[in-house]
C-alpha cells in the first residue's frame, strides 16, 4: 500500500515538471520575433531607421544596408532595385510602421522579404542627407574627447541619450555640436544644432552623455576632523571617479585645515579646506592704522580666525570698540 501511495506522488510530481516545462516552451515561442531574418549564402539586410531618397523611386539602396559576406558586384546590382514612389518634393518625408514597410516589400520586393532586419519603423525624406543614430554618437563623443584636457582625468563616456536620427535639408547643411551645460565629469547636456550654409539655426535637438573620469586623487587613510591640520601622512592617493567626486582636492597648496570631518576612504575635496589661520581667534596682535598723514599703532584681540590677506574683526583693547581689518602677517592687521 506505502509504494502505491508513493508512485502515485512520483507520478503527480512528474506530471508538475511536465506542466511546467510545456508553459516555459509556450512562453519562449510567444517571445520569439515575428519574423526571422533569412540568411542568403551567408548575407542579410539591415533596413534603415532613416533614409533619404534623392530620386522619384524608393531604391533598395536608399534603405537597406548589406550585413555578413555579400560579394560587393551583387550588391551593386540589387543596391539600385527600385521599389515604391519617394515623397514627391524635396524635404518632405514619409513615415512607415514595420507593417507597412513589410507589405511594402512584400509587393515589390518579396524575394528579399525573408532576408530583411525591419526597425520598429523607417523615415524616409525626399532630398537631402540623414545623419543615423551611430553616426551622431559618434560625433558626440569626438566633441566631448576634443574636450579631454577640461576633465583633468582619463576620459569614460556612457549613457548617451541622442536622437535616434537627425535630417539636414541640403548638402550644405552642416550638424553641429554645442554644450549647454558645463563640461566637467557626470552629466553633459548638449545642443545638435543644424546649420544652413548662411549660418542661420534651422533646428535644435538635445543631447547628454555621462562622462566618467577617473583621475589619482587624496582621500584620508584615517578620520579627519574639523579644524585639524592635514599632514600628508594621513592622506593616500587613490584612483576615484570625479563624476562622483566633485571638486576633488589635487594634493598641493597649503598649509589647510579641515572645514569639516572626512571620513577612512573618502576623497578630500577643496570645499572639505581652508588655509591655516595665522591669526586665530583670541590672538593678542597690533592694529596699524595707516592715515594719509597718521599712523597709529595699538594693541587689539582677534575676533575670528584669519589668513593673509583677509578681512577679520577685532577689538581694542583699551576701548573695547570693534573694527574690521585686514590681516597683513602672523602679528599685524591693517586699517587704511
Amino acid at each position: 500500500m506505502k509504494r502505491i501511495r508513493t508512485a502515485a506522488k512520483l507520478e503527480r510530481a512528474m506530471r508538475c515538471l511536465l506542466a511546467s516545462a510545456l508553459a516555459a516552451l509556450c512562453l519562449l515561442v510567444l517571445a520569439a520575433p515575428a519574423y526571422a531574418v533569412e540568411m542568403r549564402q551567408g548575407w542579410w539586410l539591415q533596413i534603415k531607421g532613416a533614409a533619404c531618397v534623392q530620386g522619384p523611386k524608393v531604391l533598395l539602396g536608399d534603405i537597406a544596408l548589406p550585413q555578413g559576406d555579400m560579394p560587393a558586384s551583387l550588391w551593386k546590382e540589387m543596391s539600385v532595385r527600385p521599389l515604391w514612389n519617394a515623397p514627391d518634393r524635396a524635404g518632405h518625408q514619409t513615415a512607415l510602421s514595420r507593417e507597412r514597410l513589410q507589405s511594402l516589400l512584400r509587393f515589390h520586393a518579396e524575394d528579399l522579404l525573408g532576408a530583411c532586419a525591419f526597425p520598429a519603423q523607417i523615415i524616409v525624406q525626399r532630398g537631402g542627407s540623414v545623419v543615423d543614430g551611430p553616426e551622431i554618437e559618434k560625433r558626440v563623443v569626438g566633441f566631448l574627447t576634443k574636450h579631454g584636457p577640461a576633465f583633468g582625468g582619463e576620459l569614460e563616456i556612457k549613457d548617451m541619450h541622442a536622437p535616434d536620427a537627425i535630417f539636414l535639408g541640403s548638402e550644405r547643411d552642416r550638424l553641429e555640436i554645442q554644450a549647454s551645460s558645463p563640461i566637467r565629469a557626470g552629466r553633459i547636456n548638449m545642443l545638435l544644432e543644424v546649420k544652413s550654409s548662411d549660418g542661420k539655426v534651422q533646428r535644435r535637438y538635445a543631447a547628454s552623455a555621462f562622462a566618467n573620469v577617473w583621475k589619482t586623487v587624496p582621500c584620508a587613510t584615517r578620520p579627519m576632523n574639523r579644524l585639524e591640520q592635514v599632514n600628508l601622512v594621513n592622506v593616500q592617493f587613490k584612483r576615484k571617479n570625479l563624476a562622483y567626486n566633485e571638486n576633488a582636492w589635487d594634493g598641493t597648496g597649503g598649509p589647510w585645515r579641515m572645514v569639516r570631518s572626512v571620513g577612512v576612504d573618502q576623497v578630500i575635496r577643496m570645499t572639505d579646506l581652508e588655509p591655516v589661520p595665522v591669526i586665530a581667534k583670541g590672538d593678542k596682535i597690533n592694529l596699524v592704522f595707516e592715515g594719509e598723514n597718521l599712523r597709529l599703532n595699538v594693541k587689539v584681540e582677534a575676533l575670528a580666525d584669519g589668513g593673509i590677506g583677509q578681512s577679520i574683526q577685532v577689538r581694542n583693547l583699551q576701548s573695547n570698540r570693534k573694527i574690521l581689518a585686514t590681516v597683513q602677517d602672523a602679528a599685524t592687521v591693517v586699517v587704511r
